[in-house]
Formats: structure tokens, sequence, C-alpha cells
């Protein structure tokens, strides 16, 4: 059984948040988005937490929600860059997917293979920017360039692909039971 994120985690998810926020590199604008977008994971939590535990068949493949303050840990990587730019951005796609993805698996109004095919696709898309975003960390603070740039992106290309294709597998796997 999945473990949801308990409640006493909601003050560190914020104290994480305005950590990046007060220490690091990011604009305005990204500022207020992630504040927004933060503060709408912890009201999805309380929610979610208040109402009834969803059925055996209705609980996501992976516990995405519960791996939101190490998401707030690559936003603080990204904000100490010396110029995140857009992968702030890009950062901005995942609490967004994880609410979705968990949201969609717990639908009652969705089809088994129609929950399982979108968790599927919110699945990809989160954890193929974690890899990216993480990927261009290690690049941009390191000022890899040339052929070392090239071996860190085909290192995290395999395992991501490698990683992703397993999370694939357990999705399918979990939509045949």
């Amino acid at each position: 059984m999945q473990r949801p994120l308990p409640i006493w985690s909601l003050p560190f998810i914020l104290a994480l948040a305005s950590i990046a926020a007060l220490v690091g590199n990011l604009a305005f604008e990204a500022l207020v988005v992630i504040g927004i977008e933060t503060l709408g994971v912890c009201a999805y939590l309380v929610v979610r937490g208040r109402g009834k535990p969803a059925a055996a068949d209705r609980r996501p493949a992976s516990n995405l929600v519960s791996l939101f303050p190490g998401h707030l840990l690559l936003l603080l990587i990204l904000a100490l860059l010396e110029d995140p730019g857009s992968l702030a951005w890009l950062w901005m796609l995942i609490p967004l997917a994880t609410v979705a993805y968990d949201a969609t698996a717990r639908s009652a109004r969705l089809s088994t293979r129609r929950r399982m095919s979108i968790s599927m696709i919110l699945y990809v898309i989160l954890w193929a920017d974690l890899f990216y975003l993480l990927e261009r960390a290690i690049v941009l603070h390191r000022q890899l360039s040339g052929g070392r740039e090239i071996m860190i992106a085909a290192a995290f290309g395999l395992a991501g692909v490698l990683f992703l294709s397993l999370g694939v597998y357990r999705h399918w796997i979990a939509a045949k039971e």
C-alpha cells in the first residue's frame, strides 16, 4: 500500500520552496508561478488526505507525490545556477504533472485503460523532464563542453531511457491487473 505524504511534511515543502526563492537566481515571474504551484500541491495533499482512500484498482502505479520534496531540491540546484533561465520554467512542469498523475490514477470517472494510459504519459513527461533538468544542471554547474558534455548527455540519456522503459512496463503490467 502506498503511503501518502504525511501532513507534517507540508511545512518542509514550503520551507524548501522558500529557500530556493530566497537564495536562488530565479526571475520574479518564475517565483510567483513556483509559489502558486507549490501551494497548489500542498492544497491537493490536504484535500486528498481528508477524502477516503482510493480503491486498490485506482491507485497510481508510482507514488510520485511523495517525491515532491526531492523535486524541490532539484529546483534549489537549478536556482543556484548563475542563470537558470528556461530551466526554471521547465521545472514548473513537475508539480503540474505530479498532481495530474496522482489525480488521474485515482479518478473514478475514467476507465482503467484510459487512467493508465494518461498516467503512463504523465509519468514519462515528468521523469524525462527530471532527467533533462538534472543533466543540464550538472553540465552548466561544471561548465562542461565538447566531449564531456556529450558523454554526460549520453549517460543521462541511456539511464533515462532504461528508467522510463521500466516505468512504462510497470504501468502496462498494472493496467492488465
